[in-house]
């Protein structure tokens, strides 16, 4: 889509979509749900090719972030495609939330940069286990990943072991303490 194109949205009927999955004490069942999870997707749908223009014209952080939440906002989409029960409704309000976020409220814009980089990004398939890129021509898997933060991430994986990685920054003892 051009430039200062982009498409009035019924900001409204997003956050009100979105908000009754993150603040309602209790989830919907059967068909009501379905009937959310739809209309989250349609709203991830409408507003990742907004962002992923707007993110072209991002700067610093922002971008960063802005095509961090793409990338798995396609991944989130390519699940729900799959059928896979992984593709929640918390999660696409989740992901609904921060691209009308970063739609609102995309910090300071210059000049198109780096589109095609962008896109590269948004298609590219990491591995989950070893955070390496997954070439096309390379077998890969989706699996599960266990995280601190929740039950399990779905993600890539290399159907090969990976190799063990040092971590990017050694340990820090504690300064100052006494015993």
């Amino acid at each position: 889509m051009p430039e200062n194109t982009l498409l009035p949205l019924d900001v409204d009927t997003i956050r009100t979509a979105y908000d009754s999955v993150l603040w309602a004490p209790r989830l919907p069942t059967g068909e009501e749900l379905d009937t959310l999870k739809q209309q989250l997707q349609g709203h991830v749908q409408l507003l990742v090719p907004d962002v992923q223009d707007l993110a072209a014209r991002m700067r610093g952080e922002m971008r960063r972030l802005a095509v961090h939440v793409l990338v798995r906002a396609s991944q989130l989409l390519e699940e729900d495609a799959d059928g896979s029960p992984a593709c929640d409704v918390y999660d696409l309000a989740t992901m609904t939330r921060a691209l009308l976020t970063l739609h609102q409220h995309p910090g300071p814009l210059g000049e198109p940069a780096g589109a095609d980089e962008i896109a590269e990004e948004i298609a590219r398939r990491l591995c989950g286990t070893c955070s390496e890129p997954i070439a096309d021509e390379k077998s890969y898997e989706r699996r599960t990943f266990n995280n601190d933060s929740s039950d399990a991430i779905r993600g890539y994986a290399h159907t090969e072991l990976c190799v063990d990685r040092p971590p990017l920054l050694p340990p820090v003892p504690p300064q100052g303490l006494r015993p």
